[in-house]
């Protein structure tokens, strides 16, 4: 037996903030976000609504980049000290994920403390400003250990939020590399959850729609042109890509890129775009891993490629799915390109020297990751080892 869980309730489309007159009537209401939102005042599109309507809030702006311990430990005091009844997450993935486990934790805190009639879980609005990391209809939270340089992924079903309100008025202002890495990020779910041993015809379904769009749109917003309709749906792609990984799960791809984030301090969504090429490309047996022979995982890129309408010879045969399952990668690498991704991590920065003297301990922590073992292929620390060499030396995987 599957399930799909499909929640929260999403508003969409311009002026969809006036959803905020809808919450819950009683309460006082915490708004998380990080430092830029309130200094550049666009806090205020929330809390102008909130005093329109007479309701009390305070605000938690020390969110960080890829939350660690202490942010969370940081917001938890905030929420413990103030009692909140609704919690409003404004901002990208770090401003979810920070209320996610500072919500997972204070529940989890009061749970051991008190009786379950005293434990009640604030309501919880997500409001997304970037369109990456779906992080506004999973279960999912991510967590980064500095001391032990670990990311640690988590899943509760009590983290998912109520509600998430996607307008596209956040996304005409940023700048190009918050377009591009979380949008990348995007892609990187959508084909992920495409061929996860636990796809669905449902997570299929909203993976390729979130990929299709990401090629219409996101070049397109990378450019400058931020109409209503390409924000919109780029948002609506990054929610249908976090529906469906949230119910499919990820792969090998975020477990590499969830030790480098942590490891090398690169952002979340440039990493997922410098190790998609070759995870396909291993997963696929295809370029430099062609002696792998996995004809059953080359169809379902192959399968992606051809929905996504690139060009292709069209022949569904052994080499037609191989020159499809190629251009999929082709054409990530040239959307790197476009945005300035460099295609190895020698020229994202990262020592030869680093590399070596981390390579087991990162192995290991790449395959402890949660989201590896939903990976269409089962890898041990030869091929993790290998894949990070290959990452380093670059010259792409074709």
């Amino acid at each position: 037996m599957t399930q799909l869980d499909a929640c929260p309730k999403l508003y969409f489309g311009r002026h969809s903030l006036d959803a905020l007159a809808g919450l819950p009537e009683d309460g006082r209401i915490m708004v998380l976000c990080d430092p830029f939102m309130v200094e550049s005042g666009i806090v205020s599109k929330i809390t102008s609504r909130l005093e329109r309507y007479g309701r009390s809030y305070v605000i938690f702006s020390g969110v960080t980049p890829d939350p660690s311990i202490n942010t969370v430990t940081d917001a938890m005091q905030m929420l413990l000290r103030e009692k909140p009844d609704i919690l409003i997450a404004l901002g990208g993935g770090s401003a979810i994920d920070t209320t996610k486990a500072c919500l997972y934790f204070c529940l989890k805190y009061k749970q051991a403390l008190m009786e379950s009639r005293y434990v009640h879980r604030p309501y919880f609005v997500a409001v997304p400003t970037t369109a990456g990391s779906g992080s506004e209809v999973t279960s999912y939270t991510v967590v980064t250990d500095t001391e032990k340089d670990v990311k640690i992924p988590i899943s509760d079903r009590a983290m998912t939020p109520d509600v998430a309100i996607l307008d596209p008025e956040f996304l005409k202002t940023l700048p190009k590399d918050l377009i591009a890495f979380p949008g990348m990020d995007v892609f990187t779910h959508a084909i992920e959850s495409y061929v996860s041993k636990s796809a669905t015809a449902f997570t299929e379904l909203y993976a390729l729609h979130a990929g299709q769009t990401v090629l219409r749109c996101l070049p397109r917003l990378y450019n400058g042109e931020t109409d209503d309709a390409t924000c919109q749906d780029m948002m609506i792609a990054a929610t249908m890509a976090g529906l469906a990984f949230h119910n499919s799960s990820l792969g090998l791809v975020h477990g590499i890129a969830h030790t480098l984030g942590a490891e090398f301090h690169l952002p979340h969504g440039y990493a997922n775009s410098i190790v998609l090429p070759w995870v396909i490309a291993f997963n696929a047996g295809v370029g430099r891993y062609r002696s792998l022979k996995r004809p059953e995982l080359l169809i379902r890129y192959a399968t992606y490629a051809r929905s996504m309408g690139l060009r292709t010879t069209g022949s569904r045969n052994e080499a037609g799915d191989e020159d499809a399952a190629c251009e999929l990668i082709r054409t990530i690498q040239q959307l790197n390109k476009t945005f300035g991704i460099p295609d190895s991590l020698a020229q994202a920065g990262v020592s030869l020297e680093a590399i070596q003297a981390k390579r087991t301990e990162m192995s290991a922590k790449i395959l402890n990751d949660i989201t590896t073992k939903s990976n269409p292929v089962a890898v041990g620390s030869a091929e993790v080892g290998q894949l990070l060499t290959d990452l380093y030396t670059g010259g792409g995987p074709l």
